[in-house]
Order: C-alpha cells, then structure tokens, then sequence
C-alpha cells in the first residue's frame, strides 16, 4: 500500500507522514531518509527532522538514491511501516547519480520519461517489498526557475508526483 503525502515547504507534512507511520499496525517502522547533508542548512533540516522522529520507534536508514536496498536493511518488511522522505531530495540526487548526469545533460522527451518511470518504478517495488510505505514529496510551481537545471528538475519532480499520485492508495495534499 502507498500513501503519498505531497506539499510546500513547512507545510507540515513530514509531522503529519510519522504521525500515520505512527498509528500503522505494522510490527516496525522505518524512515529512509534520502537527504544528503551538503551544507549547514541542510545540517539543520536533518537535525529537525531527527529531533521530530525521537523516541517514535523509527529506525533510520540513511538512502540517497538507490532505495532498492532497503528492504534487505529491515527485519519482517512485509510487517512494517516506511517513511519514504523525501521524493525531492530523490529525483535531484537521482538527477546527478553518475547514471543520469550525462543522459540527462541534453534530455529528449524519451529520456525524461525514462527518468521518470525509473524513480517511480524504485517507489512502486519498494512499496511491494514493504507493508505501507508513506513517501512525502514537495509540491513545486514549474513556474519557478531561473535556469535551466531548475526548470529541468521541477518538471521532472512535476512528472513524478503526477504518477506516485495516480498509483498511490492514498493521497494527502498539505
């Protein structure tokens, strides 16, 4: 089962995605974080995050990209709950993982949609590994880009909540 939770920046979203990790049935619980911590206020965005999940049960595993991996880091994934945060910090390290950086560097429709079904494939097999995965994505506004890298990851990040919103059992906007 798939729960997508998708909104702005503070929107509340991360607090509302481990409050139904929390009310889940599910034996564990885990949050795979895909944050890469590049500078101080990305420092400070994983420290709050980190101080939210305390003492909630969760354990963390730490997935930039290739979340495939995940379901061999858990004990009983079919008995537990996952927190897949965030889907932004995901298309934009999948973006410059030494697999799309130079396919992406001039993108033809085919390669965007390539990219597309690739990260949504990772989300849906990780989903079928696992008892519920709840992923939190950020709502983006294509309209804000000033080059051409920026334009290129909000419509790819677009396309990729579009279909996680099509495929997820449910949805939640914040």
């Amino acid at each position: 089962m798939i729960t997508f939770i998708v909104g702005g920046h503070d929107s509340g979203k991360s607090a509302f995605a481990e409050e139904l990790a929390c009310s889940d049935a599910c034996k564990g619980k885990y949050y795979i974080a895909t944050m890469t911590v590049a500078d101080e206020d990305s420092a400070r965005r994983r420290d709050k995050h980190v101080r939210m999940r305390d003492g909630k049960g969760f354990e963390t595993l730490e997935i930039p990209y290739h979340i495939e991996v995940a379901p061999e880091l858990m004990r009983e994934p079919k008995d537990c709950v996952v927190l897949l945060e965030c889907v932004a910090n995901l298309v934009g390290n999948a973006m410059h993982d030494d697999e799309w950086k130079m396919r992406l560097h001039s993108p033809s429709e085919e390669t965007k949609d390539d990219f597309v079904f690739c990260v949504v494939r990772l989300v849906r097999d990780l989903a079928d590994a696992v008892g519920h995965l709840i992923v939190v994505s950020l709502r983006c506004d294509e309209t804000d880009t000033t080059d051409e890298e920026t334009a290129l990851y909000l419509s790819l990040l677009g396309a990729v909540n579009a279909r996680l919103s099509r495929i997820a059992n449910n949805i939640y906007e914040r």
